[in-house]
């Protein structure tokens, strides 16, 4: 066999191994219900209040355990959606944004270049594809991207570069933003 049919193999392979994956099986709303899951809470005598806007962002600093995990802290902002849907709370209502820096940063790759960094597929992709559709802003320190060599051409397209990660929640927090590490 030649070395093109055998890389072409492992290519199928890999795609098939990927595909395999719980959250790589689905994408969208879906995704975000299946990693925002939470036990529902019957009848809370604290619910939220539907005449509000809601505008939360969070700390990302945690990277995955393995290259080949995702990061736990993207599963925050996708349970919000889920408790808010929950609790009847428009869509509209809902600004929510994360803030990536540390052992995260490389998680903001691309597969191609997280593939070629690590050898591993990028797990996070999905899952932050399907909260920037569903208007999560996605913000990296622009610091942590020089001090860990992550280069910002190779960064998922919808990704914002700002100055500094505490830049970043300043700036949110002047627009009304509650910050939160998880």
């Amino acid at each position: 066999m030649k070395h093109s049919h055998i890389a072409q193999i492992a290519r199928i392979a890999l795609a098939l191994t990927a595909a395999a994956s719980p959250l790589a099986a689905q994408a969208g709303e879906a995704l975000i219900r299946k990693a925002g899951a939470a036990p529902s809470v019957a009848a809370p005598t604290f619910p939220a209040a539907k005449n509000l806007d809601y505008k939360v962002a969070w700390d990302i600093t945690a990277g995955p355990a393995s290259p080949e995990d995702a990061v736990a802290g993207y599963n925050e902002p996708a349970n919000f959606f889920v408790m808010t849907d929950a609790e009847g709370v428009s869509r509209k209502q809902v600004h929510l944004a994360i803030i990536v820096h540390g052992a995260a940063t490389q998680s903001l790759l691309t597969n191609e270049a997280y593939r070629a960094a690590t050898g591993r597929d990028n797990a996070n992709v999905a899952l932050l594809t399907a909260l920037n559709d569903a208007g999560v802003q996605v913000i990296v320190c622009g610091v942590a991207l020089i001090n860990r060599k992550v280069p910002r051409d190779k960064l998922l397209p919808f990704v914002k570069v700002a100055t500094s990660a505490t830049m970043a929640r300043a700036t949110l927090h002047a627009q009304g933003y509650a910050t939160f590490t998880p």
